[in-house]
């Protein structure tokens, strides 16, 4: 029984937390598209346990700024934004801040978002322009 209270409790922690920054998301959001970020190497088809992706994004309609969000805390992580047309853009972000924007040139090409976390996991976003 306290099994099931504890994930209870986790679960309805986690939702809370989600909504908290989707609504912080919200107030700041660029009103663009959203970009799909995924674990990196891609986990295998079965994994033994849901894996969580701590970040959501997205892209400006106006295509000049991605804003990157945490849905929870990870600490200081790295991120890098890189294209087909050269752009390369490297900074860090505080996952307890929420939010952070990320500009983005603008130029025609292929872009790929990569986020490092401490504990050395990366996830990682494509997008077009």
């Amino acid at each position: 029984m306290k099994k099931h209270i504890k994930r209870l409790i986790y679960a309805l922690l986690t939702a809370i937390s989600f909504f908290s920054i989707q609504e912080r998301m919200s107030a700041l959001s660029l009103r663009g598209k959203y970009i799909v970020i995924t674990p990196f190497p891609s986990i295998p088809e079965e994994p033994r346990s849901p894996v969580g992706v701590p970040f959501i994004a997205e892209l400006s309609d106006s295509y000049n700024a991605v804003m990157l969000g945490a849905t929870s805390f990870c600490g200081t992580v790295s991120v890098q934004i890189t294209s087909t047309a050269g752009d390369d853009y490297t900074t860090y972000f505080d996952t307890s801040d929420g939010a952070i924007l990320l500009p983005v040139s603008g130029n025609a090409g292929d872009y790929t978002l990569t986020i490092t976390v401490p504990g050395g996991a990366v996830y990682v976003g494509e997008f077009s322009i």
